[in-house]
């Protein structure tokens, strides 16, 4: 990410209290965060790719026409007053692709999607799903989106509301794993977890937290960040992530 969109100051960490149990000694090998990006916004992508021909219009699987989405990012733009350039800065990614994208020509990783929609404010559920304005929005356990990955697993527990950046999901980490190492959110965005089960060590830059259960943290997002599982025993943490600037 540019220097421009993250924030390199020293770590902010409130933490309730830590666990001084020693790290396991063997640890499964870090997975690529290309593999599993975000604990959120991958799993949420991966329910509504790959898109599919419709009636002669390029569409997600959830119906949502690539064009679109070109329009949500364009509209999103213009709102902050952004040029095409300056959005393309913000979010580190090329001019070209931000165009592609707007003008529904190119369907974006869920890296550059991830980047794009933390630049605007918003996340990748707020661009790829309708808006849900009840009062009450329930989400039954048959319709949450749910990603398994190499012992890994994660319930997406929120919907996609309107001028909400804020989503939750459950995760269930197998033991003696290091996490993927998440590159920075949006400036300003923050991530709470709360750990309910097992033992987990928390990296945010350069600081290391080690929890066990019942503890939690709350960290800032916009800055590299890794969560691991160092103990012998699964672990099961809820994460609350915020990616709208304060």
């Amino acid at each position: 990410m540019p220097t421009t969109t993250v924030r390199h100051e020293p770590v902010s960490t409130t933490v309730m209290s830590r666990s001084g149990s020693a790290p396991a000694a063997v640890y499964r090998k870090p997975q690529r965060a290309s593999a599993m990006f975000s604990s959120c916004e991958g799993v949420y992508y991966r329910g509504v790719i790959p898109s599919k021909r419709i009636s002669g219009v390029d569409r997600f699987s959830n119906g949502l026409p690539v064009s679109e989405l070109g329009r949500r990012v364009r509209e999103g733009r213009q709102r902050r007053g952004l040029t095409l350039q300056g959005l393309a800065d913000a979010a580190g990614v090329s001019r070209s692709m931000l165009s592609e994208i707007e003008r529904g020509a190119k369907m974006p990783t869920v890296l550059v999607l991830d980047r794009v929609a933390g630049a605007l404010g918003s996340s990748v559920a707020q661009l790829l799903d309708g808006h849900r304005s009840e009062s009450a929005v329930v989400i039954r356990a048959d319709d949450q989106r749910v990603e398994v990955e190499d012992g890994w697993t994660w319930r997406l527990l929120s919907p996609a509301l309107p001028d909400r950046s804020t989503q939750v999901v459950r995760v269930v980490a197998p033991p003696n794993c290091d996490g993927p190492e998440f590159p920075a959110h949006a400036a300003g965005s923050r991530e709470w977890l709360a750990l309910e089960r097992g033992r987990l060590r928390v990296t945010v830059g350069s600081e290391v937290v080690e929890l066990k259960a019942g503890d939690a943290v709350s960290f800032v997002g916009d800055l590299v960040h890794r969560i691991s599982n160092p103990g012998d025993d699964e672990a099961m943490y809820f994460l609350v992530i915020d990616y709208s600037a304060p």
